[in-house]
């Protein structure tokens, strides 16, 4: 396990801030990366601020990322550490 950082929405009229949270550690089969850009998209607004109705909070909006391959899993051949993903 390790802690990370991200930008949630703690219910739906709060603004997006800061929340730690616990991953588990990278399986044989994952691919970690440290995202450098993620995009916020207009479902993602409507997600965050429920307007769908299915919102569950703390939500962490954010789809389309990029980022750096940190580690990979022993079964990984098609990315290496320091790769940039998307």
């Amino acid at each position: 396990m390790y802690t990370a950082i991200g930008y949630a929405a703690q219910s739906a009229t709060t603004p997006l801030a800061p929340l730690s949270f616990q991953r588990r550690s990278p399986r044989v089969d994952d691919v970690a990366i440290e995202i450098l850009y993620c995009g916020v998209c207009h479902s993602d607004i409507h997600q965050a601020r429920n307007e769908w109705g299915i919102a569950v909070y703390p939500l962490m909006p954010g789809h389309e990322i990029v980022g750096k391959v940190t580690a990979v899993g022993a079964n990984v051949s098609a990315h290496k550490v320091g790769d940039l993903v998307a």
